[in-house]
């Protein structure tokens, strides 16, 4: 079988089918034996721990005696790791509505690092603000691509700036788009994230945006999430994955929001 492989970026992760099936098995068990590992992707333990130890060079998994288990779930690299197919189709969609010569503002999130490292290999000519430092470096190598960064303070597990300065500066501008990843979802509260201060700040960003694009996998539906930042009828459109329910669908068109699986 050809082994088809995965570029993040040319300073980003490297993947291939087989480490992508090893992150996802355990993702779903948290610690697995290299011997059963070796069982689920077919092949000997010698090419599973090859596989393991890449995949703990670029912050994804780590090693123990004998097992894989997860690093800290809430690591950039591991959340951009986890179901990139998916993440990149939802990027490969996305980039569509950017012009070229836009100015757009993206987010701090997984999916929007992947949308960020498309829209840099497109060739499209953009100017993109953030307040992703981590995103910078997906980006830093296209020539294509002019990069704002946002200042204030540096959140660690998040890798972006937020709080007072960051909303500061970014109400410093006016685009025509921003894209935004999501912790969660709820009829009530709209979308949500996990945390009290990046919410904030992306909702004050959001406010600078004359349309709001959701990129996000069709699982963060079924998550209430604990803060919200924007209401359904606040966004434009969603681009997402397979799975979205029947009542999901109906709440998107009662908020007039456009919806798109890929």
């Amino acid at each position: 079988m050809k082994m088809r492989c995965y570029n993040m970026s040319k300073g980003g992760l490297w993947m291939n089918e087989r480490q992508m099936q090893i992150i996802k098995y355990v993702s779903e068990r948290g610690k697995v034996r290299v011997k059963e590992l070796a069982s689920y992707v077919d092949t000997s333990e010698v090419t599973v721990r090859k596989d393991l130890t890449a995949l703990e060079e670029q912050g994804i998994l780590k090693r123990e005696q004998g097992y894989a288990t997860l690093k800290d779930t809430s690591d950039i690299n591991y959340r951009i790791a986890v179901n990139y197919d998916i993440k990149k189709a939802i990027a490969k969609e996305a980039i569509k509505y950017v012009a070229n010569n836009a100015t757009i503002m993206i987010d701090a999130g997984s999916t929007c690092a992947v949308f960020a490292q498309t829209l840099g290999a497109s060739g499209k000519q953009v100017t993109v603000i953030t307040n992703a430092s981590y995103l910078v470096r997906h980006i830093q190598h296209y020539e294509n691509i002019r990069c704002i960064v946002l200042g204030g303070e540096y959140q660690k597990n998040s890798q972006a700036m937020v709080g007072p300065l960051t909303k500061l500066c970014a109400e410093q501008f006016r685009v025509d788009k921003i894209f935004v990843g999501t912790d969660g979802y709820s009829k009530e509260t709209g979308f949500t994230g996990d945390d009290m201060v990046r919410a904030e700040t992306v909702r004050v960003m959001a406010g600078q945006a004359r349309e709001t694009y959701v990129l996000t996998e069709a699982s963060k539906f079924n998550h209430p999430g604990t803060v919200s930042f924007l209401h359904a009828d606040k966004v434009s459109h969603v681009i997402t994955s397979q799975g979205l329910s029947p009542e999901i669908l109906e709440e998107m068109a009662l908020a007039n929001v456009q919806v798109t699986i890929v």
